[in-house]
C-alpha cells in the first residue's frame, strides 16, 4: 500500500509540475499561477493520501477508495451535465447561433 501511495504522489507532483513546464517553454502567461496550482496539488494529494490512509486503517476496508472515487466521479458528471445544460439553454434564450442550420 505503501508502494501505491509513493507512486500517485509522484505522478501527481510530476504531471503538476510538467503542466508548469510545458507553459514556461511554450511562453505562456500566468507561469506563476502554474507552480502555485502544482504545489497546491502536491499538498492536497498528500493530505488526501493521509487521510485514506488513516480511514482505511480504521475501519479495515480498502473500499472506502472505490466508494470516495465512484462518489466524485458520480457528482462530477451530475455537475458537468448540469452546467452543460445550463449554457446552452442560455445560448438558446439569447439566441446565439447554436450551429443548427434550416435543412432547405
Amino acid at each position: 500500500m505503501q508502494i501505491t501511495a509513493a507512486t500517485t504522489s509522484f505522478m501527481v507532483f510530476f504531471s503538476a509540475t510538467m503542466s508548469a513546464v510545458q507553459y514556461l517553454l511554450l511562453g505562456m502567461q500566468n507561469t506563476d499561477t502554474a507552480y502555485v496550482f502544482s504545489f497546491i496539488c502536491f499538498l492536497a494529494s498528500l493530505l488526501g493520501l493521509v487521510l485514506v490512509q488513516k480511514a482505511v486503517a480504521q475501519f479495515g476496508r480498502a473500499s472506502i477508495i472505490v466508494f470516495s472515487v465512484g462518489t466524485v466521479m458520480s457528482l462530477s458528471t451530475v455537475l458537468m451535465t448540469s452546467f452543460g445544460a445550463l449554457d446552452v439553454w442560455t445560448d438558446y434564450v439569447a439566441g446565439k447561433d447554436m450551429g443548427f442550420k434550416l435543412p432547405c
